[in-house]
């Protein structure tokens, strides 16, 4: 029976190294026979210690686990569950087996037991591991910050399958009561901790998924308005160049209609409009502008910008609005804006000192640097939007 059973354990040990050196595509003959031997000597060193359970398992799985880490050179939570879970399957044979043919042992005959059972729990072995490795050819990804607490729980609740599996197929094995409630409490504990993480997981991509849709109605409602806006503008704009026709034609003959066309243009000034293809900004850096017309500050916008959503970005409009706030009334200045790679310039000009440049305390982390100069007659006052490519701040 000695002979027999070393048989059995060397069809098992070389049925675990073909399916680790095949599926995980193995280079070397060395590496196959440098495993078949480890593994190998930790099962006969298990059978004479009479460890055939947990302790030979996490042998296994160690042992081959280490080999595969040493040809990938980097860990893969999918590798570590597809080997668990192999390492499982190998183990419950046996217990099929028992279950199968464990009313023999109550016989004269016990040593039939022995023979059925072993060959039957090796032949389903033989025959699992053929169909896994003609089936299991894809690549089995697991995203290894997500799932690492539930392979953990799986490989402890696998640990206490194989001492339950254990206990029932060998009347001899026991194992200290301490250790299994240690491990079902860890079991309950991982399971607390999986639901609350996986439950933080889910909420966070609900917020985002509600930000994302957020996001999407209030551009549509801005593309909206915008639209709405360049009608209007254009209307107003057609009336503006009628009532200066009119103008015209009554050339002074009617004062009363010149007064009227007069206080109508006064109140319906042309509305400027930014088209920069971005609508969020279009639409807002638009109503900032003609606000601060109503104001009597004159804005000429100068725009370099490429369709991006950076510059749809709130916290980036905000920036700038800011920076139109601390220009003085009655101004006329031009409104430049570039961009300049991951950086953005934004540089405000004009012939007269249009800026308060003692009031301008503006605090916002997209600012990387500002100034103010005076050059051949022009007053500029310049931000440099975040980036971090340092040669552009060279041209601030």
């Amino acid at each position: 029976m000695v002979a027999y059973s070393i048989f059995l354990n060397f069809v098992e040990v070389f049925t675990l190294t073909a399916f680790v050196y095949l599926y995980y595509s193995f280079s070397s003959r060395k590496q196959f026979c440098l495993l078949l031997t480890s593994l190998f000597l930790i099962c006969e060193l298990c059978d004479i210690l009479r460890e055939n359970g947990i302790i030979l398992m996490l042998g296994y799985f160690i042992t081959s686990y280490l080999f595969v880490l040493y040809e990938k050179k980097t860990i893969y939570s999918g590798d570590i569950f597809i080997l668990g879970g192999y390492v499982f399957l190998l183990f419950t044979y046996p217990y099929l087996s028992y279950c199968l043919f464990g009313n023999i042992l109550d016989t004269p005959y016990a040593y039939v037991y022995y023979i059925c059972a072993g060959i039957t729990s090796k032949l389903f072995l033989i025959l699992v591991t053929c169909w896994l490795l003609e089936h299991l050819k894809f690549t089995f990804h697991v995203p290894n910050k997500q799932y690492f607490l539930v392979i953990i729980t799986e490989i402890v609740v696998l640990s206490i399958f194989g001492i339950i599996g254990y206990a029932a197929v060998d009347v001899t094995v026991s194992y200290n009561p301490i250790l299994v409630c240690s491990l079902l409490l860890a079991v309950f504990i991982l399971i607390i901790i999986n639901g609350i993480y996986f439950n933080m997981v889910y909420t966070e991509k609900m917020q985002y998924e509600k930000q994302l849709q957020k996001e999407k109605y209030i551009k549509q409602s801005l593309r909206l308005i915008q639209n709405i806006s360049y009608d209007i503008d254009d209307k107003k704009h057609r009336i503006h160049w009628i009532l200066e026709h009119i103008k015209h034609l009554n050339n002074d003959t009617n004062p009363k209609i010149s007064k009227a066309i007069k206080q109508y243009q006064s109140k319906n000034t042309y509305q400027k409009l930014v088209a920069s293809k971005n609508p969020v900004f279009d639409i807002l850096i638009s109503v900032k502008i003609n606000r601060l017309q109503d104001d009597n500050i004159s804005i000429k916008p100068f725009f370099e910008i490429s369709q991006n959503e950076k510059y749809d970005d709130l916290d980036f409009i905000d920036v700038i609005s800011e920076i139109l706030n601390y220009v003085k009334r009655n101004s006329e200045i031009t409104l430049h804006i570039k961009g300049q790679g991951i950086y953005t310039l934004v540089e405000l000009y004009s012939e007269n000192d249009f800026y308060d440049y003692d009031r301008c305390k503006i605090e916002s982390d997209l600012i990387v640097k500002k100034k103010n100069i005076y050059k051949d007659g022009i007053y500029y006052m310049k931000f440099l939007l975040k980036g971090t490519d340092d040669d552009v701040r060279e041209n601030l």
